[in-house]
C-alpha cells in the first residue's frame, strides 16, 4: 500500500476539519433519509458513521487499508457492517440484495475513483429499481475563473491528493443514469452538489 496512503489517513480529518463543520448541515440531512439496506461507498475514516438512524443495515466499503483501520476505531453504530474493498471488487456483488440496495451513499468520492464512468453504471447495477442515490461531491466551478485554476493545478494535485480530481462534474454524468428528486448547489472554495436521486428506467 505504501506510506502515503497513512500519510494521507493521518492527515485528512484534521485537513478536512474545517470544512466538515460546514459540510455536516449536508450529510446529517441526506443521510437522516436512509431505511432499509443501505451501500456506502468509500467510508473514508467514517465520517458519515454517526449520522445514521439507527435501525438502518449499513454495508460500508473503503478501499485504503489506512482509511479502513482509522474508520473500524470509529465504528460505534450496531448496524454498520464495514469492509475493506473498492466499489469494483468482486465481493460487493456479495452483499448487494436480491432486489438491490435501498440507498447507495456517494460523499466525496467520484472525485478519486480510477475507474470514474465504470464507478456510476456500477451504482446504478447495485441499487433497487425504486431506491435512492444520495451524493455529496465537490465539481469543477467549470466557467469562472477559479475553474480555469483547478484546471491548472490538477495535475499536481491530483497525485498530491491520493487522486482527487478538480476537473470532474459528476453533478452531470451521474444524470445520464440517474434524474435528481432533490438537489442543489453551494459554494465552500469550489463548488458542491448535493442530490437525492432515482434510476433512470430501461438504462
Amino acid at each position: 500500500m505504501g506510506w502515503y496512503q497513512y500519510v494521507m489517513a493521518a492527515a485528512y480529518d484534521p485537513f478536512m476539519r474545517r470544512l466538515e463543520k460546514d459540510l455536516k448541515h449536508y450529510r446529517k440531512k441526506l443521510l437522516g433519509m436512509t431505511r432499509g439496506r443501505v451501500l456506502e461507498v468509500g467510508a473514508g475514516t467514517g465520517v458519515n458513521f454517526d449520522f445514521y438512524p439507527g435501525e438502518v443495515e449499513v454495508m460500508a466499503i473503503e478501499p485504503s487499508r489506512a482509511m479502513f483501520r482509522k474508520a473500524k476505531k470509529r465504528l460505534t453504530h450496531p448496524n454498520i457492517r464495514l469492509y475493506n474493498m473498492g466499489l469494483e471488487d468482486e465481493h460487493v456483488n456479495a452483499l448487494r440484495p436480491p432486489e438491490g440496495f435501498d440507498f447507495v451513499v456517494s460523499m466525496l468520492v467520484l472525485c478519486s475513483v480510477r475507474e470514474y464512468p465504470e464507478a456510476i453504471a456500477r451504482y446504478y447495477k447495485l441499487l433497487a429499481d425504486k431506491g435512492k442515490l444520495l451524493v455529496l461531491e465537490h465539481i469543477h466551478a467549470t466557467g469562472t475563473a477559479y475553474g480555469k485554476f483547478q484546471q491548472w493545478v490538477n495535475p499536481v494535485w491530483r497525485p498530491l491528493a491520493d487522486g482527487c480530481n478538480l476537473t470532474r462534474r459528476q453533478d452531470l454524468d451521474l444524470k445520464k443514469y440517474f434524474r435528481p428528486v432533490e438537489e442543489g448547489y453551494f459554494r465552500l472554495g469550489t463548488d458542491w452538489y448535493w442530490a437525492v436521486m432515482e434510476k433512470r428506467p430501461g438504462l
